[in-house]
Parts: structure tokens; C-alpha cells; sequence
């Protein structure tokens, strides 16, 4: 990427993870942690294989990502992020949030990753108030499977294959749930018209209430 050759924070940041596809790798392994090639690949729709290649050798190089290889009998090389590529975390979920606002219905044409719901709601976690507290909550969004997520004392992680039942069930869609996050659907609202519901043990859906504020947005 050729560099903006200007003497600005902004612009030197903008240098490292301002080419195209560079901050969706971040995204994948933010909520994935370390993850082999065909992961990525997989998490990144249309990215072409060599344009994968050649922004995680760039990464690389940045000392935003490393590459190491398992140890047997996995054997496979996977990538993940480095302390510094850790820092973007705060910087990446402030994006999500503000895109949020842009996002609107999902079309035909979209595609979706269930993890990726997680990487939202990890944006929009108050982990401040969740140092002691672990939720188990399935979102049930129209997928053919609810989506699994975990917060464990202040850390959201999705979980791909769990195994025990979750302490809350949320039932609602993608598009539902995206104007809540952003504000411009009150939840009280989404619960009157069927959209929203949530169950689960009193204790479990208040402290879910405490961690998941609504945004609140000027009129």
C-alpha cells in the first residue's frame, strides 16, 4: 500500500490496516482468535485468495498479525494477532458501533457469518459491569441454528458447538436487532410488535439488561 507520507496519527494508522479487506482479517481474529488460512477465508467472503495472501503478508510485516505453526497432531500453520494488533480492538469496535447506524435490512445479496453478530455484541458490551458475571445467550435470528455467545467475567467470545443450555434465549431477526442496537428502535417497541423477546431466570435477563444497554438517541 503506498503511504499517505503525511506526519499524522490517523495517517500512519490508515498506512497499516487502511488497504482494502485489511480490518475484516483484524475482525475474524479479534472474535476468532488465531485462525488457519481457510478460516479466514472462509470468514471474509469474496476476498479473492491471493488478495488474503498478500494483505496477511503485509500484516505480517507490520507486526499487526504472526503466523506459527500448531503443534502435532494438528501440524497446520494459523494466524493471530500480535499485542499490537490487540490494541485495535477498542478502535475496531467503535467502528462497528458507528456503522450500525448505516447498516440497514439485510438484502439477498448480503452475506452473513453467525460469529460476526458476536463481534457486534462485543462492541456494544459494558464490560465494565460484567467482571463477575457469565451468561450463556442464544440468539435466535432466523439461522438455521441460534448463535451461541459467552460472556465470561468482562470477555464475549462466540461459541461454535456448545454444550450445555444457554441461561437466556433471544428471539428476534438481523435487521430487528441492528435498529435496537443503534437506537432508532426502542426495545419496548420491538417486544409490542413480535419482533423481540427475551427469555431466561430473572437474575440471568437483568444482568443481560445491565451489560446490553440500549443506546440512547437524541430526538
Amino acid at each position: 500500500m503506498k503511504s499517505y507520507g503525511q506526519w499524522c496519527s490517523l495517517a500512519t494508522a490508515l498506512d497499516v490496516v487502511g488497504e482494502r479487506w485489511s480490518l475484516l482479517i483484524v475482525r475474524e481474529l479479534l472474535i476468532g482468535g488465531a485462525r488457519r488460512y481457510t478460516d479466514l477465508r472462509d470468514g471474509i467472503p469474496g476476498i479473492a485468495t491471493d488478495v488474503l495472501a498478500s494483505r496477511l503478508k503485509d500484516l505480517e510485516d507490520d507486526g499487526i498479525v504472526r503466523r506459527r505453526e500448531l503443534p502435532p497432531p494438528a501440524a497446520s500453520k494459523v494466524y493471530e494477532l500480535t499485542e499490537l494488533g490487540e490494541g485495535l480492538a477498542p478502535a475496531v469496535a467503535a467502528l462497528a458501533r458507528w456503522g450500525s447506524q448505516l447498516l440497514g435490512p439485510m438484502t439477498d445479496a448480503m452475506t452473513f457469518r453467525p460469529h460476526w453478530l458476536a463481534f457486534g455484541l462485543r462492541g456494544m458490551l459494558r464490560a465494565d459491569r460484567a467482571a463477575d458475571v457469565r451468561l450463556e445467550v442464544d440468539f435466535e435470528v432466523e439461522l438455521e441454528d441460534p448463535v451461541r455467545v459467552r460472556v465470561d467475567r468482562g470477555a464475549l467470545t462466540y461459541d461454535a458447538q456448545p454444550t450445555a443450555d444457554p441461561d437466556i434465549v433471544v428471539r428476534s431477526d438481523l435487521s430487528t436487532l441492528s435498529s435496537i442496537a443503534n437506537g432508532s428502535l426502542p426495545i419496548v417497541d420491538a417486544a409490542a410488535a413480535g419482533r423481540f423477546a427475551i427469555e431466561g431466570e430473572p437474575d440471568a435477563v437483568a444482568a443481560f439488561q445491565r451489560l446490553f444497554p440500549q443506546p440512547r438517541v437524541d430526538a
